[in-house]
């Protein structure tokens, strides 16, 4: 699967349509991110810009998260996963650098290069563009996503398209009961989460990096 071997494609948008409807925040705000049924919205802030390696520890962030979620839902094994469509999966391109003055020779053979590798990307954007056209997309204000379905513990085992090596974040994720919600951006590094008392406190307690309990008012914080 162009997501990773963890997961699969949604069969149809079906299990997201209930997210709209309760996003009734205005934008912009915690309450149109977050689905508004839920007791409490905790803030889990991301790593630190000056923590070494910050990707890994992000992702061990929501390692943590779905760890303590998996203890959380009946239905650790069926949840849902979203990836906004804007991250331009399928238009990547490999360049070359240059240094220096070239005789004919040279530039002959590095326009040739750079030929071979404009055709090498142009089959891989395409196979990307028809792996990504079978995954159902659903819509919400502003926001349009691919829908993947696979265990919690997914949350740390999605693959980024263009590169299959890399990890790619969810921007949403649940389990099939709902008991929680997971949602970040692609404006801001942040975790916004709803849930139960027990699941919220839990959370603020384990997890490495600050926390506090929001509104669904309160205005979402945009991070670099």
């Amino acid at each position: 699967m162009i997501f990773g071997d963890w997961v699969q494609s949604a069969v149809t948008c079906a299990p997201a349509e209930w997210i709209a409807g309760e996003c009734r925040g205005a934008w912009w705000t915690v309450g149109a991110l977050v689905p508004n049924q839920y007791p409490s919205v905790l803030r889990v802030h991301a790593p630190d810009p000056s923590v070494e390696d910050w990707w890994s520890v992000y992702r061990d962030l929501f390692g943590i998260i779905a760890s303590i979620g998996e203890r959380h839902t009946s239905s650790a094994d069926r949840a849902w996963f979203t990836v906004w469509d804007g991250h331009g999966f399928a238009t990547r391109a490999t360049h070359i650098a240059c240094r220096g003055p070239l005789d004919d020779s040279n530039r002959r053979a590095l326009e040739q290069e750079r030929s071979r590798l404009r055709d090498e990307d142009e089959r891989r954007n395409a196979s990307i563009r028809a792996a990504l056209s079978q995954v159902p997309r659903f819509d919400l204000p502003n926001r349009t996503y691919y829908l993947l379905t696979g265990p919690v513990a997914a949350a740390t085992r999605l693959n980024d398209p263009g590169s299959l090596s890399d990890w790619r974040r969810p921007d949403l994720f649940w389990p099939d009961d709902r008991r929680w919600f997971v949602a970040t951006d692609v404006d801001f590094w942040s975790l916004y989460i709803g849930g139960d008392h027990d699941f919220i406190t839990e959370l603020a307690r384990s997890v490495t990096t600050p926390t506090e309990i929001v509104t669904l008012t309160q205005q979402l914080e945009a991070e670099d």
